[in-house]
């Protein structure tokens, strides 16, 4: 299986492909972007113009430090 590593923050199928499955919802997936400083995603986030993209290894690596 050949896992994507830039994710569009709405494409919920391909995320849980990537093995994240939470935040659960497109809001709660807005919600991180919007408090990624405060949460320490702020690399798991990249911006292509209006597209947000998740960067699916550098998000499992935030999450797993905060841990």
């Amino acid at each position: 299986m050949n896992t994507p590593t830039l994710v569009p923050l709405t494409d919920l199928d391909a995320l849980r492909e990537a093995g994240i499955h939470y935040p659960s919802s497109i809001h709660g997936w807005r919600w991180a972007y919007r408090n990624r400083k405060e949460r320490g995603l702020e690399t798991a986030f990249i911006r292509q113009g209006r597209r947000i993209l998740v960067d699916v290894p550098a998000y499992l690596d935030a999450v797993r430090s905060k841990a």
